[in-house]
């Protein structure tokens, strides 16, 4: 990417920081707005002199005088204060200056206008570097966005799969076979085998709302202001100024004060490649909607390469389309009911969708009579699960008809869900349980609430025998899956606590190698020392036996040197004249001028050291190595 610093350069010395055009880009914008400058200060000092504040309407500079029964005073109308009660009034003698200051205006507007043309033809010139560098730059701070948004919310990053195909088990269900039996793949203990894995997701935009008010409470605790008082606060407020609200706005309040307070609550969504739907029952409120949108959100999310707020593994098939019927689309211009607007957006979901596709439907079958509403979701489901051109790579629905659970006994392309309730707190755990059918909880609800037991009495007997039957069964079911999952949460707790007394058992190993290569080392470092301690107490020692060995060295040399001179003289050896000899004394070896008369070890020998001639006797005389004389 090449660079073109004349450009920056350019720009730089002509925009300020926030944009706007600098005085110095131009001699003619200096002048210019040297002159406007002028002009202004000109009315302004002028305008002063009449009564009232000096202000501006319309680009023009006037005074502002209070509204009289006698109108406007002398000089031209501006216009008046939004409710009459002043005149902006242009005084006669300042019409001339306001002229002016309006032409002067457009000379510095031209001004500016010439700097940005120059500008734009500097960048024109080098349009398609700049587009580069700007796709550039724009694609690392998106890049770094998205680090930063999965860093914030906790997120792992996915691995993609192709999407399942419609298995054999699947096409023999359809043929009347039986299915085979099978646990549902979110309570299994396996973690192998799943084509989704979103363990402990969170919606995103809940979770993203409980962060937001976390870092909110941190920071009015930083600048010294109480959670409690403010809590106090706004609760005082809100009685005030609130107006008195139903049952469900309350109700959405306290849910709202509870993902702000605690998070959204986590659930599990892990199917195997053989599930091709989902039905998900439970009550109103309970968390339906809101666990559709979250798993096409994290759907989403990874198709852009954002992190998806579960546990890792995260694992997806890769759709190539997200397609939703969620919300009411009724509206009485288009004459459209709740059933026909939901007939409408299913119909575009299937024009839009293929094997590859995941497609949410949330109510299906609601709208009209249930039991025809009924039998239309089950064909949908059914044709979904098909796949194709309209059919889907993967449905997740939510509905209130109980008939739509039993898909999952005929067909194993099909598996149940529903969102938990709390009969005792008559609340929504929003808890997804997998393998459990959603039932009603009217009856139970009216019961806890106080209705007439004898009217509850009434409504069960009305529904029959076989529906009790089915509704205990239902509630054992429910109780056994809490009970795995309260299990599977012990073991996991259990499995946290092993692993972390390892972590410390590995940690206390480590800090045990590192204290016994220290204590090693320290080992070391002392033998070492008393060592380097022992050396320089003996190095005097060492030096004075040196010392004695070189003076005992060479008084034997010299005895060993006198008994070979010795014996050289017993055998008559006399150094002859113009010889060179070896005299210790001078260190030197020197040339004989007068030989001695008698080979006697007292005899005199006069030898020449340079320019002096020197008498040594023949004891002091060695023969040179080497040679005779």
């Amino acid at each position: 990417m090449q660079s073109h610093p004349q450009v920056v350069k350019a720009i730089s010395a002509c925009l300020s920081e926030d944009g706007e055009v600098q005085d110095s880009a131009s001699d003619e914008l200096r002048a210019a707005r040297g002159k406007l400058r002028g002009v202004e200060n000109r009315l302004k000092a002028l305008l002063k002199g009449h009564s009232g504040e000096v202000s501006e309407m319309s680009g023009r500079f006037c005074v502002v005088l209070p509204a009289s029964q006698q109108g406007p005073p002398k000089g031209i109308l501006l216009g008046t204060s939004p409710g009459g009660g002043a005149f902006y009034i242009e005084p006669p003698s300042a019409v001339a200056l306001n002229n002016e200051l309006a032409a002067a205006r457009g000379e510095a507007g031209a001004a500016e206008e010439n700097v940005l043309w120059q500008l734009t033809g500097q960048v024109i010139d080098n349009l398609e570097d700049i587009q580069r560098a700007l796709d550039n730059v724009v694609w690392l701070d998106v890049v770094a966005a998205r680090a930063r948004y999965g860093r914030w919310i906790g997120g792992s990053l996915p691995s993609f799969a192709p999407v399942p195909t419609a298995g054999k088990a699947s096409a023999k269900a359809r043929k009347g076979n039986k299915p085979p039996e099978r646990q549902p793949a979110a309570e299994t203990g396996e973690e192998e085998g799943f084509a989704i894995r979103l363990k402990q997701l969170r919606h995103p935009l809940l979770l993203g709302r409980h962060l937001q008010g976390k870092e909110k409470t941190a920071r009015e605790q930083r600048q010294g202001k109480s959670g409690a008082q403010l809590r106090r606060l706004s609760n005082r407020k809100q009685s005030t100024l609130a107006t008195p609200a139903n049952n469900s706005d309350r109700q959405e309040k306290k849910e709202d004060a509870a993902v702000l307070a605690n998070g959204p609550v986590a659930i599990d969504v892990c199917v195997r490649p053989e599930t091709r739907a989902v039905i998900i029952t439970g009550p109103n409120t309970g968390g339906k909607t809101a666990t559709l949108k979250a798993f096409g959100l994290a759907v989403l999310m990874g198709r852009a390469g954002v992190a998806i707020p579960a546990d890792p593994p995260v694992k997806l098939p890769a759709y190539s389309a997200v397609l939703a019927d969620i919300g009411d689309e009724q509206s009485l211009s288009a004459n459209l009911s709740t059933f026909s607007g939901h007939l409408k957006r299913i119909q575009a979901v299937r024009a839009a969708s293929d094997s590859r596709s995941l497609v949410l439907l949330d109510e299906v079958g609601t709208g009209t009579e249930p039991v025809e509403g009924s039998a239309l979701g089950v064909a949908l489901l059914e044709t979904l699960v098909k796949g194709g051109r309209g059919g889907a790579g993967f449905t997740m629905a939510t509905t209130h008809h109980s008939s739509l659970t039993s898909l999952k006994f005929e067909n194993s392309a099909f598996e149940n869900a529903s969102v938990e309730f709390d009969e005792q707190k008559l609340a929504p755990t929003y808890r997804l349980l997998w393998g459990v059918p959603g039932r009603s909880n009217a009856l139970n609800i009216a019961e806890g609430l106080g209705l007439d037991p004898t009217i509850i009495q009434a409504a069960r007997e009305s529904l029959g025998t076989n529906q009790a039957a089915v509704d205990s069964t239902i509630m054992d079911m429910e109780a056994f899956r809490r009970g795995i999952t309260d299990d599977k949460g012990a073991v996991q707790q259990l499995q946290q606590q092993l692993a972390t007394q390892r972590r410390k058992l590995a940690r206390s190993r480590q800090e045990l190698a590192k204290n016994k290569a220290a204590l090693e080392l320290r080992k070391a470092e002392a033998i070492a020392k008393a060592v380097q301690s022992a050396r320089q107490q003996l190095r005097p020692t060492l030096e004075k036996l040196k010392q004695e060995a070189a003076v005992r060295k060479e008084q034997e040399q010299k005895q060993e040197a006198a008994n070979q001179q010795k014996q050289l003289v017993k055998q008559g050896w006399r150094p002859a004249v113009g010889s060179s000899v070896y005299v210790p004394r001078l260190n030197s070896s020197v040339k004989v001028i007068k030989g001695p008369k008698s080979p006697s070890e007292n005899a005199d020998v006069v030898v020449q050291m340079g320019f002096l001639n020197i008498t040594v006797s023949m004891a002091e005389v060695r023969k040179p190595k080497g040679r005779g004389s």
